[in-house]
């Protein structure tokens, strides 16, 4: 594949997360499959992780994709060892498997909201981010500096393509003229515009001393804009602002023996006639790969076959079905806690407290909005850090969980079920105003973060990828004992360390 397709098929995924559902003929027939099975996820998103992970689990051999048969059926039909899948023989008797436990994974993996879910084409592959950088040094950012930030593009303002500055910043001068008694610079652009409408838009503050002076146009003369101070805007202080040059002249004062102006700003019209290329201001797309590498993971199980007999004979459950669902749910805390740890311990947000008002003097509206005002402003935080949303997932432990949970419902909506099939594991517990809450257990009690997750697959902290989600390999049989593994193979990156920020959640009388 030439680079240029190459980059055309990835940017595509950087647009439309999607779109190898659609453009994958062996991909679709498993999303459709997916689509059409009763209590798997419904939602776009959910059905086209499923859909990639099946795929991949089933490019074991060679990199080919076997042929999908009767994937639109029911489930039993696929479990059926006679009709389900056709894969490689290296999977064993757990064939039948490969399809509950890949759509298991996403439907029931507990922070597919939290973080970012995304299946892997390949076992290294790359997340594409595309930036704004500045091209010409004539602006507030220097070449190579973003200009797309969190507080907006702060290159453009919306004023150097119209020709108007506002508030061109210097903190450079030449030396005092001693003779003249005055003070020069230059501003960024000129010539400047002499007309009536472009003479009043000229203001210049002077920090003379530590203190601001604002001065403004009293008239032209010799091609030069005569400066006033604004309490007397008719006399001419000896300033000037030349319209071809661009020359900033501060006149200090008679008995005045060294400068001492430190800043100015300025407000001014230039002539865009006169723009060049190193004078417009020049935008520069740049992209970013960010590497995705799926390292494999694996869990051992070991029974006998005396307990699978018991099982059967005495409580008529299959040992291999229960086992399999036993050894999800425990890999499952393994990537819970992974997950976890790396955004509580590589975080690069400074921590904020937030006091939670434990008198009978306070109502429990009014102990709310006092926490909700403390969350907000960690929110607005992240929305600063990260250039896009605000905070609204919270991870916490015991204390910020158990004052939560002693609100009414009109403040705190608990989760329909919050158990986790009998497993003390991280999990959602409900949703507080805009806040979606994870309880962690092993979370100090007054420990928690803050982060944020939006709509699109990019908005969030931390990445997932999963190239091969669990599967289980041959089951090999050592005298009485059987032995099973299950693997993964799975990425991880924690992207926007900046984005989650701790808390110190305590209580106060």
């Amino acid at each position: 594949m030439s680079a240029e397709n190459y980059s055309k098929v990835h940017l595509q995924r950087v647009n439309d997360s999607y779109s190898r559902v659609s453009v994958n003929d062996k991909t679709r027939k498993l999303f459709d499959a997916v689509a059409g099975q009763e209590g798997t996820v419904q939602s776009h998103e959910g059905r086209s992780v499923i859909a990639g992970l099946l795929a991949n689990t089933l490019l074991i051999k060679d990199g080919q994709c076997p042929e999908i048969k009767a994937m639109s059926k029911s489930m039993a039909r696929i479990q059926d060892a006679e009709g389900g899948l056709t894969t490689q023989t290296n999977m064993g008797p757990w064939v039948p498997e490969a399809w509950p436990l890949v759509t298991a994974w996403y439907a029931d993996f507990p922070l597919k909201d939290l973080i970012s879910v995304q299946d892997m084409t390949k076992p290294l592959d790359y997340l594409f981010f595309s930036k704004l950088k500045a091209g010409t040094n004539k602006s507030e950012t220097a070449v190579g500096e973003l200009v797309e930030t969190p507080l907006g593009p702060r290159t453009i303002h919306g004023r150097y393509p119209t020709g108007e500055i506002f508030g061109e910043e210097i903190t450079e001068f030449d030396t005092f003229d001693s003779t003249n008694k005055c003070t020069d610079t230059v501003v960024a652009y000129f010539p400047l515009l002499s007309d009536e409408e472009s003479i009043e838009k000229v203001k210049v503050v002077f920090t003379v001393s530590e203190t601001d002076v604002t001065y403004v146009p009293c008239g032209i003369l010799d091609g030069k804009i005569r400066l006033a101070q604004s309490a007397t805007p008719t006399v001419d202080s000896g300033s000037y602002l030349d319209l071809n040059s661009g020359l900033l002249s501060f006149k200090e004062a008679d008995n005045a023996v060294a400068s001492t102006v430190t800043k100015a700003v300025v407000n001014y019209v230039w002539n865009l006639d006169f723009a060049k290329e190193d004078t417009i201001p020049t935008l520069e797309e740049d992209i970013e790969m960010v590497p995705m590498r799926a390292k494999p993971r694996a869990l051992a199980m070991k029974w006998t076959l005396f307990a699978e007999f018991l099982k059967k004979s005495q409580f008529g459950v299959d040992l291999r079905e229960d086992n399999t669902k036993r050894v999800l749910s425990a890999m499952y805390q393994f990537q819970l806690r992974y997950i976890l740890d790396n955004m509580w311990e590589y975080n690069t947000g400074s921590t904020d407290s937030v006091v939670i008002p434990n008198s009978t003097a306070y109502s429990l509206d009014v102990s709310s909005a006092q926490v909700m005002k403390q969350l907000n402003i960690t929110s607005t935080k992240i929305e600063t850090n990260s250039g896009r949303l605000e905070g609204n997932r919270i991870v916490c432990g015991a204390n910020f969980k158990n004052w939560l949970q002693s609100l009414p419902n009109t403040l705190f909506q608990p989760t329909a079920h919050p158990d986790s099939d009998g497993f003390l594991s991280p999990r959602e517990i409900g949703k507080y105003g805009k806040y979606v809450v994870y309880y962690d257990p092993t979370r100090a009690a007054t420990e928690a973060f803050m982060t944020y997750r939006g709509s699109e697959w990019y908005d969030a902290s931390y990445y997932l990828g999963m190239f091969m989600p669990i599967v289980p390999t041959d089951a090999i049989a050592i005298a009485v004992t059987v032995r099973e593994s299950f693997c993964s193979m799975e990425a991880h990156k924690f992207h926007k360390k900046n984005c989650v920020v701790p808390l110190n959640i305590t209580y106060a009388e």
